[in-house]
């Protein structure tokens, strides 16, 4: 299941990261925000992994917890953004792009 799961990330990570840097952007033929899209799969991604490793593991050390929460913040952020305005200084969609990318390459192995 993670593997299928990496192959989704990939892509949506490639997609967030070239309608940041303006070369394509496929709202023209997905109506719905790409990089929502990708804050939403981060959060998922990060909650199936660590019920998955919580099952198998029967158990998940804290350092555990604090590398999914991590992982999971852009997303949250970006989220929270969405439907309460933070000011923020940074760009989440750039950040979620590479989480995306790196969690899928990371999953393929």
């Amino acid at each position: 299941m993670s593997v299928l799961l990496s192959f989704i990330a990939l892509p949506l990570g490639i997609l967030i990261t070239l309608k940041y840097f303006g070369i394509y952007n496929i709202s023209a033929i997905l109506p719905l925000d790409i990089t929502l899209i990708g804050a939403l799969f981060l959060i998922a991604m990060q909650i199936f992994s660590y019920i998955t490793i919580h099952s198998y593991n029967k158990g998940i050390t804290f350092m555990g917890r604090l590398i999914k929460t991590i992982l999971a913040i852009p997303g949250i952020l970006y989220t929270v953004n969405i439907f309460y305005p933070l000011n923020l200084g940074i760009n989440l969609e750039i950040i979620i792009a590479l989480f995306l990318f790196t969690e899928g390459i990371y999953g393929l192995h």
